[in-house]
């Protein structure tokens, strides 16, 4: 049996953005974070590009997008702008991203990002 990913449309990449969410909810450790990040800031672009980009509720997505301070955040990261620290404290066991003196839990990170993407994706 063929087990197939197929990637040719924003719809392929949100269920890959799942998937990494999966991964990293079950695995807590920075290569899933990155992943997730990375597949969830390319995903603007695969919608851009899509040939519904042009339609107005899809301009006010990706304008939505471009302001929601969790994705620049990815987007700082992904073009090595920023850099991040994954740290996993064994007391307790929490997780935190740490950028420049900042630190961020990486499950509320990859709540709201699923939340920016979610209502686009439960209608198309």
């Amino acid at each position: 049996m063929t087990k197939t990913h197929n990637f040719n449309s924003p719809r392929n990449l949100y269920e890959k953005l799942l998937r990494d969410a999966d991964k990293l909810e079950k695995d807590l450790n920075g290569d899933n974070f990155y992943n997730f990040i990375s597949t969830a800031y390319h995903l603007r672009n695969w919608i851009n590009h899509s040939p519904i980009g042009s339609h107005e509720s899809v301009k006010r997505l990706l304008k939505r997008i471009s302001k929601d301070p969790t994705l620049n955040l990815c987007s700082k990261i992904i073009d090595a702008e920023d850099f991040f620290i994954f740290e996993i404290d064994s007391k307790n066991n929490k997780a935190s991203v740490v950028i420049e003196d900042k630190k961020f839990d990486p499950i509320q990170v990859k709540k709201s990002i699923l939340n920016l993407y979610e209502n686009y994706f439960m209608v198309k």
